[in-house]
């Protein structure tokens, strides 16, 4: 049973293309790009998250000076926060963009 799994996968291993990492067209830049992508969006989600909390509590303060202030604060912050996000991840775009098409002209 085992001699016929490793037969398989080294016959699998044999009809595999290598690639060689001096390719032009490698997926170090969809990796990238991808990592880029999943940070942006963890970070624009925790964003608006905060956003809503600090929402709620300047709804919510009551009269509380204290609980007002926190709430206006945070949602200043949350809003520079997400302009941040998006600012950071167009220049990233932009600059992955570029280098993508330098690497495909040969440049």
């Amino acid at each position: 049973m085992f001699k016929d799994l490793i037969t398989r996968a080294y016959a699998d291993a044999a009809n595999t293309p290598l690639v060689s990492p001096l390719q032009k067209n490698t997926d170090l830049n969809n990796v990238f790009g991808n990592v880029v992508n999943i940070i942006s969006l963890v970070a624009g989600i925790m964003a608006f998250v905060y956003l809503v909390y600090s929402g709620i509590l300047y709804i919510t303060a009551a009269g509380n000076e204290e609980n007002a202030k926190k709430g206006q604060q945070g949602i200043i912050n949350a809003v520079i926060g997400i302009v941040v996000i998006v600012a950071a991840w167009l220049i990233v775009s932009a600059v992955s963009s570029q280098a993508n098409s330098s690497l495909n002209n040969g440049i």
